[in-house]
């Protein structure tokens, strides 16, 4: 079978989205309601297009989605890891955070560490399913590069997630990771990703565009995808290195490379609404 081009994947995704858009543009029901509440984690593509939320103000039809979208004005700053911690944990928590902050005007900074020190094994799905079970606080309860958990934490509120959705993985042809991509995006919502890169791809430095030629994949870190200009095919990833990787803590990636070297992505359904203090 022949692949279909990047241009008419784009149509069918805005097509796609238009049906939906009506039907999902506020968060989703509770799991309960939906009968969904022993599922950690959909893959099935009907419920993923049910479950997607359509950001407000974010996700439109607007014709101007056929050539770009950027969540990057939502987002906080990219964030270091440091010396301890987990970089799954940290991408976790910046993807939740957008989530959490949203059209609030007091933005809280939400914990990383917390969820790792609650993880017995230390990888993106058993974060994705402690968000479901617990959330995380506010780092101002459980501070970045802590060790131990305070008793804080036992009358503190919490900032959960109803689900997430796994939208393609390691086999997932390479045309349909980049349709997925885009649609997450199209809605107004950050994709979580694992990416196979080179072993020093953290110390890439004053780099916007990056260069895959020869490229090797060695090491699996996480990233945030959080925008596509479609007349350069290239997706934007936020690291955990912070603000000194690539540019600014950000590096666009052409399409083709990233399809290569991507494994796993997910999206998140949030909570239906979030208090400035978490819940």
């Amino acid at each position: 079978m022949r692949a279909i081009p990047n241009r008419l994947l784009t149509l069918l995704c805005f097509f796609s989205f238009q049906i939906v858009y009506a039907q999902v543009d506020t968060l989703p029901q509770t799991y309960s309601q939906k009968g969904l509440d022993q599922a950690f984690g959909i893959d099935q593509a009907d419920l993923i297009d049910q479950l997607m939320v359509v950001m407000p103000g974010v996700g439109s039809t607007s014709q101007e989605l056929l050539n770009e979208q950027s969540v990057k004005p939502y987002l906080m700053p990219p964030r270091t890891k440091g010396q301890y911690g987990s970089a799954n944990c940290y991408a976790l928590a910046a993807c939740l955070e957008f989530y959490a902050n949203f059209q609030n005007n007091y933005k809280i900074n939400l914990s990383p560490d917390y969820i790792y020190l609650n993880l017995d094994h230390d990888n993106l799905v058993d974060g994705l399913i402690l968000l479901i079970k617990q959330g995380t606080v506010s780092a101002a309860i459980v501070p970045y590069q802590t060790t131990l958990i305070p008793s804080a934490v036992r009358n503190t509120s919490r900032f959960p997630i109803q689900n997430y959705l796994q939208v393609y993985r390691r086999e997932t042809p390479r045309q349909q990771k980049i349709f997925e991509t885009r649609k997450a995006l199209m809605r107004g919502n950050p994709v979580l990703v694992e990416m196979r890169v080179p072993a020093d791809f953290p110390l890439l430095r004053k780099a916007k565009i990056w260069d895959a030629v020869g490229a090797r994949q060695e090491v699996t870190y996480p990233f945030l995808v959080t925008s596509y200009l479609e007349n350069n095919e290239t997706f934007e990833l936020m690291s955990t290195w912070g603000p000194e990787w690539a540019n600014n803590g950000y590096l666009w990636v052409k399409y083709d490379d990233f399809a290569r070297m991507v494994e796993n992505g997910f999206v998140l359904v949030p909570a239906e609404a979030y208090e400035t203090e978490g819940r």
